[in-house]
């Protein structure tokens, strides 16, 4: 999907939150700014809002001497979340769909999002996320597909998320011990997204390949990424997304072998598949 007037107020406001995270001078927060609003005035109206937010975020970490602005960020996210992996295990051990619950507590985690306008917290959502149904509910076709499939891949989403994530990881390994399971990261460090460092952190890799897909886009923008990756995404069985970021750059593709996974944090998002903002998905491409 491409970027509105909406996202690049979005995008600009991230900026805006990003400083004051960094704590930046008067001076220098105030030329950063500047400068960002300029660039978003010229941003492509026929690209996706994870590749224009690319240049920006770029801009952010070479005014600011920071390769990773928002690492803090990403590690208070990752410890948060550890501190609910009792609790979300407990209510795997007591559901009898424990792939299910698993992709319930996985959804929950996708509320972690430094970039969405709309935040919302996550002991809230790991409260009510199992009572919560799917807005768009493809979970019985995703199920078989996990059953059926031998290949699969899992595109990374945020920081945080990733707790959640291996989780879900544990149980198709547990359900399926011979399925072949690749978790795919950003490329380099953008906004709060997991690269493969968050992965290797809390040992996803004991249980899929963990890979980079080379993309520097808060998003898979796969005209960016490598060609290891490239290779892999073709060849994949299965394929779940999990993020708005990655839903906006591979909705258009209409893929089947893709199922989105996400919370809905924005209005540009609910009106392209008709719901609300909270909503929580599970979508077939």
């Amino acid at each position: 999907m491409n970027i509105t007037k909406d996202c690049v107020s979005c995008i600009v406001g991230q900026i805006d939150k990003a400083i004051v995270h960094l704590n930046l001078d008067e001076h220098k927060a105030k030329s950063i700014q500047e400068e960002v609003l300029k660039k978003s005035q010229s941003f492509e109206f026929d690209k996706t809002p994870p590749y224009v937010a690319r240049e920006v975020y770029e801009y952010l970490a070479q005014q600011s001497n920071c390769s990773d602005p928002l690492e803090r960020l990403k590690q208070e996210s990752i410890q948060n979340a550890l501190e609910y992996v009792p609790f979300i295990e407990k209510k795997i051990r007591q559901e009898e769909d424990k792939l299910f619950t698993a992709i319930k507590a996985a959804v929950a985690g996708n509320v972690i999002d430094f970039g969405a306008k709309e935040q919302f917290h996550l002991e809230d959502e790991i409260n009510k996320v199992f009572h919560t149904n799917f807005a768009i509910d493809h979970y019985a076709k995703l199920a078989k597909q996990i059953e059926n499939k031998e290949n699969i891949l899992i595109l990374a989403d945020n920081a945080g998320e990733n707790v959640f994530d291996k989780i879900l990881i544990k149980i198709i390994k547990r359900l399926y011990p011979n399925k072949n399971i690749t978790y795919a990261t950003r490329g380099k460090p953008i906004i709060n997204d997991i690269t493969t460092k968050e992965a290797l952190q809390i040992g996803i890799d004991k249980f899929a390949n963990v890979i980079s897909t080379g993309v520097d886009t808060p998003g898979l923008e796969l005209s960016r990424a490598n060609t290891t990756f490239r290779n892999i995404f073709e060849k994949a069985e299965l394929i779940i997304s999990k993020g708005m970021g990655n839903f906006e750059c591979l909705e258009t593709l209409k893929d089947k072998r893709i199922f989105f996974v996400f919370k809905v944090k924005c209005n540009v998002v609910a009106s392209a598949i008709g719901k609300e903002v909270g909503d929580i998905i599970l979508k077939q491409g």
